[in-house]
């Protein structure tokens, strides 16, 4: 309930400021990313004594995959987040109106020319929030109590950066439900290539960093 009700919050906020912006014009690209760095690292907060704050799918895989979350648990924080991008792409379209499906519901457009580089970009920005997340909330040795900050901090650096190539997603959530309710199935193939690639740095993680970090005793 934790993952579904963070993801939802997330999302639809995601994607509201995207369509504010587009129908009001009184938001910047700088002002977007602040602001979701800002709901972020709030939720991180707000849910992570409660199921571990991961709310976006590439994260959950990488802590399957470094062995952090058992497979029944990664399944179902995996369905809460599907479910919760769902009701949230659809919470848009009902609060902006059938014109918002024009601008697939506050997700970016992107071109097939621009596909590759787009998923490139999201590889790489998608292993840094990861590397972010296993060093400052899942490796016990970091800075723990402040992981929310630096994840939201971070966000807010790569979002401007990635926004204007790939739309900054970052999180397969973001894009799974409102990109099949829009039909924009190249922000799909994107949100989801590219993200979730990314999770396969939980397991470099928690072998080159957390494993051999442990010395056995003499």
């Amino acid at each position: 309930m934790a993952e579904f009700l963070g993801t939802y919050i997330l999302v639809f906020i995601s994607l509201g400021l995207v369509l504010v912006d587009v129908f009001y014009q009184n938001l910047e690209p700088v002002s977007i990313a602040l602001s979701l760095g800002f709901v972020y690292a709030a939720l991180l907060f707000m849910t992570v004594h409660l199921s571990g704050g991961f709310l976006n799918p590439a994260i959950t895989v990488g802590l399957w995959f470094a062995k952090k979350l058992s497979g029944d648990k990664a399944l179902f924080f995996l369905v809460s987040q599907v479910l919760a991008s769902f009701l949230a792409g659809a919470s848009v379209r009902y609060f902006f109106g059938k014109k918002s499906l024009d601008f697939s519901l506050g997700l970016a457009p992107i071109s097939q020319e621009n596909l590759q580089m787009a998923i490139i970009l999201e590889v790489i920005f998608t292993t840094v929030l990861i590397f972010g997340v296993f060093s400052s909330m899942v490796d016990k040795g970091g800075p723990v109590s402040f992981g929310p900050l630096v994840i939201g901090f971070l966000s807010v650096a790569l979002s401007i950066f990635a926004f204007p190539i790939s739309g900054a997603i970052f999180n397969p959530a973001k894009v799974i439900g409102p990109a099949i309710i829009s039909a924009n199935y190249n922000i799909l193939i994107v949100g989801i290539i590219g993200p979730l690639s990314a999770s396969l740095f939980g397991f470099f993680y928690d072998f080159v960093f957390i494993r051999r970090a442990i010395k056995p005793h003499s």
